[in-house]
């Protein structure tokens, strides 16, 4: 009997016969994903640039907007706007008549203080409140604050809101308190014979003639002069204390002496026991303290000895003209426009004249 012939599977043959093809599909789905990640990288720069600018407005806005809501009620500052009607204000206050203040004057504006800003409105405009602060002294010599209050708006211009306050001002220091200028960095010492007498040479050649005086402070710089005080003498001339320069190891620079010094002015027509005299003070910085022959050759006001320079009163004629510093702004008379760089109130009232003009 024959045997049985077996036969294949028909699944067995279709994996047997089976072929691998290219699919097109897959293919593509990668390429897309390679083009999209290679355009973000392209683009991630600008991005990120775009992005840091997006925070540096933002951050630049919440700045300004600190800035514009951070200042204080009591806030002093030195704003001109306004300062020339304020002052004729007090000034005009002060004379009016059956004035209980009549004879009084003005001896210092003091800056503007509780600065408000209010803004425009459909039917108002803005402007900007202000307070002038003033010093005045009446004729027996008693001293007040006197305050102004003031409205200021570009297309307005300035008005005087109110009439003056008067406050007394803060009591002085008490008589049995001493304060002394800091002495670190200084010992205290005593002036020799010989730096006493260069000292009194120096206050004689401040009050006579500008050869003297640079002599005086063997100042060797042919563009050097000096300026001095005409139509008084020195009649006495004392040191009311003196230092040197300490090291922070402890050692004292004897060479070098910073004296306190008094000097009695008495004028040159002045005679007999009637002269009258009057009393100033320098600091002087002495070198060669410890030699023979010291000298002179800086002073200025009581408190400036320790930072003064050799010959920094001396002017130089180099025949070059010093420029201004960058950016310093000149003393405004205050007639109502503020100063260059300093921000206005928008009163929605005309167009700025500052801008008009720079576009003309």
């Amino acid at each position: 009997m024959a045997a049985k012939k077996r036969r294949r599977n028909q699944v067995d043959d279709m994996v047997d016969t089976a072929e691998v093809t290219p699919n097109a599909e897959a293919a593509g789905r990668a390429k897309r994903r390679y083009r999209l990640i290679r355009r973000a990288l392209t683009l991630s720069p600008f991005m990120t640039a775009f992005c840091a600018l997006v925070a540096f407005i933002v951050v630049g806005m919440l700045i300004q907007n600190m800035q514009a809501g951070s200042q204080a009620a009591g806030e002093v500052s030195a704003s001109q706007t306004g300062r020339t009607q304020a002052t004729s204000a007090l000034q005009d206050w002060l004379d009016g008549e059956d004035s209980l203040l009549a004879g009084s004057r003005i001896t210092s504006w003091d800056g503007v203080s509780n600065t408000e800003d209010v803004e425009a409105t459909d039917g108002e405009i803005g402007y900007q409140l202000m307070t002038h602060d003033f010093t005045i002294a009446t004729e027996e010599g008693t001293s007040y604050r006197a305050a102004v209050r003031t409205a200021y708006a570009p297309s307005k211009g300035v008005k005087v809101i109110s009439s003056p306050t008067l406050t007394p001002l803060a009591p002085t220091a008490v008589s049995d308190w001493e304060p002394e200028e800091p002495a670190e960095g200084w010992r205290e010492a005593s002036a020799s014979a010989a730096a006493t007498d260069a000292i009194d040479s120096w206050a004689t050649a401040l009050m006579s003639s500008p050869q003297d005086l640079k002599l005086t402070t063997r100042d060797e710089n042919a563009s050097h002069v000096y300026a001095t005080l005409t139509g008084v003498t020195a009649s006495e001339v004392s040191v009311a204390e003196a230092r040197s320069p300490e090291s922070r190891q402890g050692e004292v620079d004897t060479s070098t002496l910073v004296a306190t010094v008094s000097v009695q002015l008495v004028a040159d027509d002045a005679a007999g026991e009637q002269e009258k005299t009057t009393t100033v003070t320098y600091d002087v910085l002495v070198r060669g303290a410890d030699t023979a022959a010291p000298y002179v050759t800086a002073w200025g006001p009581a408190g400036s000895g320790t930072s003064l320079t050799d010959h920094e009163n001396a002017a130089a004629l180099d025949g070059t003209v010093d420029d201004a510093p960058a950016g310093q702004i000149s003393p405004s008379d205050g007639g109502g426009e503020a100063p260059f760089g300093q921000s206005e109130p928008s009163d929605g009232g005309g167009a700025d004249q500052q801008i008009d003009a720079e576009e003309n």
